[in-house]
């Protein structure tokens, strides 16, 4: 038996521990489970570097300024809690996405950028599409309630707001 989803889920029911009044950080701190670019290269404390996208037929590395991020190693390790900003994007050879504020420790050839925002919970499909990138069965997927989804993916994507 399948759910339903009553109203939109974009204002979520959870509480995300990384936030309080304590702190200016407006940021979400949740990230999307897909990659916005992966690096190719040791990069700098400010930049990240990665092959040249191929949009059309290599939708990777299509990253926007402006676009909002946190740095992962290639294993799926979140390397820092601080959500970074694209302000610059180079073209050559490969490219260069120059962000701010820096990071502890430069990005290296594996690590990944993930989007941070909360698409992956705007509706029953889009949380269905990641639960089957995430290797669950549609059969388990049509057992699970919207809170059962929430979590599965919070717990694979984003466990430091929990």
């Amino acid at each position: 038996m399948a759910t339903h989803q009553i109203g939109s889920n974009i204002e979520l029911g959870f509480v995300d521990k990384r936030r309080s009044s304590l702190t200016a950080d407006t940021n979400t701190h949740v990230s999307r489970g897909v990659a916005l670019f992966t690096a190719n290269a040791t990069g700098t404390t400010t930049t990240i570097v990665g092959a040249n996208a191929a949009p059309g037929t290599d939708d990777t590395n299509v990253i926007r300024r402006g676009e909002k991020f946190r740095l992962f190693t290639s294993a799926g390790v979140l390397k820092q809690e601080t959500v970074f900003t694209a302000t610059a994007i180079a073209v050559a050879g490969s490219t260069t996405v120059t962000f701010s504020p820096a990071a502890a420790t430069a990005p290296v050839s594996g690590d990944v950028a993930r989007q941070v925002g909360v698409s992956d919970f705007a509706s029953q499909a889009t949380m269905d599409t990641r639960l089957l990138a995430l290797g669950y069965s549609q059969a388990n997927i049509d057992k699970m309630t919207e809170n059962d989804k929430i979590y599965a993916i919070r717990t694979a994507d984003d466990p430091g707001s929990m």
